[in-house]
C-alpha cells in the first residue's frame, strides 16, 4: 500500500481545502510571498502542505485530537520561523523536519506524563489504565492493530529513540536526513538507530509466542 492511500482522510474533518496545483516554480513562488507577509500566500502554504504534514505527525500520534493539535503546532512554529527558511532549499524538506521535531517534543511530553501516572491507581482489574487506540486510518482490521502494537512498544522506549524508528522505519525516511532533523551527526544517528532497534526487539520478544 502507498504512503498516500494509508494516509487518505488522516486528518480527517479538520482538514482545509485543497489549494490549487501549481508547478514547482509557481509554489516556490508562493512560499515567497508567504515569506514577506502575504497573508492570501500563508493561507494557501497551510492547505497545500496540509496533508504532507499530517502524514509525517500520524506516526507519531495515538489520538485524533493529537494529531490535530501537532499538525497545527508544525505550522505555527513553520509560520513564526518562515524567514528562516533558505530559499535555495526544498520548502518541503524544512517543513518536514519542523514536523519531526513536533512529533519528538509528543513523545518527550507523554513520557514525562506517563512518569507523572506511576502512582496513578490501577483499574478494577489491578492493571494500569490502557493507552488509547492508536489511529490508523488503513482499513484492514489487522493492519490497524499492528499498528497499535507498533505504537504501544515505541511509547516504552525513550523519545529519541522512539523518534528515530517512527521516522526510519514506519515513515521511510534515511538515516541521513533524521540526522539533519535532529542536529545529530550521520554516525551518532545510526549508532542510536542500531541501539533503539535492539530496545524495540527486547520488548517485543517477551509477547512472541513460545513455538
Amino acid at each position: 500500500m502507498n504512503r498516500a492511500s494509508e494516509t487518505h482522510g488522516v486528518s480527517g474533518a479538520s482538514s482545509p481545502p485543497p489549494a490549487e496545483p501549481l508547478t514547482s516554480a509557481e509554489a516556490h513562488a508562493e512560499v515567497l510571498r508567504a515569506q514577506k507577509g502575504d497573508r492570501a500566500a500563508l493561507d494557501a502554504v497551510v492547505r497545500r502542505y496540509h496533508e504532507d504534514v499530517a502524514r509525517v505527525l500520524w506516526r507519531f500520534a495515538r489520538q485524533r485530537t493529537d494529531l490535530d493539535d501537532l499538525v497545527q503546532e508544525t505550522f505555527l512554529r513553520a509560520l513564526r520561523g518562515l524567514k528562516q527558511w533558505r530559499t535555495d532549499r526544498p520548502f518541503i524538506h524544512w517543513l518536514r523536519r519542523i514536523a519531526a521535531n513536533t512529533g519528538r517534543d509528543y513523545y518527550r511530553r507523554h513520557a514525562v506524563r506517563r512518569r507523572w501516572q506511576v502512582d496513578l491507581p490501577a483499574g478494577e482489574d489491578g492493571e494500569p489504565p490502557p493507552l488509547p487506540e492508536a489511529i490508523d486510518p488503513q482499513p484492514d482490521p489487522a493492519a490497524r492493530a499492528a499498528t497499535d502494537e507498533v505504537k504501544t512498544l515505541l511509547s516504552q522506549l525513550s523519545p529519541d529513540d522512539a523518534s528515530v524508528l517512527t521516522l526510519h522505519y514506519l515513515e521511510g525516511w534515511g538515516l541521513q536526513d533524521i540526522a539533519a532533523a535532529y542536529g545529530w551527526t550521520h554516525t551518532a544517528t545510526k549508532l542510536r538507530a542500531w541501539r533503539a532497534r535492539a530496545r524495540l526487539r527486547a520488548l517485543y520478544e517477551p509477547r512472541s509466542p513460545v513455538s
